[in-house]
């Protein structure tokens, strides 16, 4: 199985402790940072957690990927696939330490540079990470979460297929929740 792989205009690769720099703009961007972390990281967080975020599991397949223009080979941001986590209040990345399928719904996320809005990336990368997800591994679904007020990225869930749970345990709260299984996303594939 590869895990660096492409899209039409991406390309993707295991997030790695060399992409510090582009994380440490990414998560400053109070913009970028609003409806995820509510506010800015500081770059001391960022540093020390790239260790623990780099982390993948289930061989490879559950973990972050950086994201890359094809054309220009600007970092564009990352997308995931990581455990949802339920009762903690963030990804619980312990459990991506054993080269096991975390036991636990997997949620695919994505986060893209503020000049990069509003062209298609978001909806892009999801739509890559589906396909990994049913392609690549045995998962049977995938969910996401995003914050009640993202109302962009709840319309790239739904663009990418994935049907509309109304609020969802996750995260230590409710909010609005998505999945597609499967059966679905292969009969989106096939129409």
């Amino acid at each position: 199985m590869e895990l660096s792989f492409e899209s039409e205009r991406l390309l993707y690769r295991p997030l790695s402790n060399d992409d510090l720099e582009f994380e440490m703009a990414l998560w400053s961007d109070p913009q970028v940072a609003r409806y995820i972390t509510g506010e800015p990281l500081p770059a001391e967080k960022i540093a020390a957690m790239m260790p623990v975020v780099t982390q993948r599991a289930g061989n490879g397949c559950i973990g972050i990927w950086s994201l890359t223009d094809k054309a220009s080979q600007e970092q564009l941001g990352h997308a995931l696939l990581l455990p949802l986590p339920v009762e903690a209040d963030d990804t619980e990345f312990e459990l991506l330490e054993s080269n096991q399928m975390p036991d636990r719904d997997i949620e695919v996320g994505y986060v893209i540079k503020r000049s990069h809005w509003g062209l298609g990336y978001a909806t892009e990368a999801c739509d890559r990470l589906l396909e990994f997800a049913f392609t690549e591994t045995d998962l049977n679904s995938v969910v996401a979460t995003t914050d009640p007020m993202n109302l962009a990225s709840q319309s790239v869930l739904r663009k990418c297929g994935m049907r509309d749970l109304g609020l969802i345990r996750a995260y230590a709260g409710r909010f609005p929740g998505f999945e597609i299984t499967r059966g679905e996303w292969c009969r989106l594939r096939n129409s």
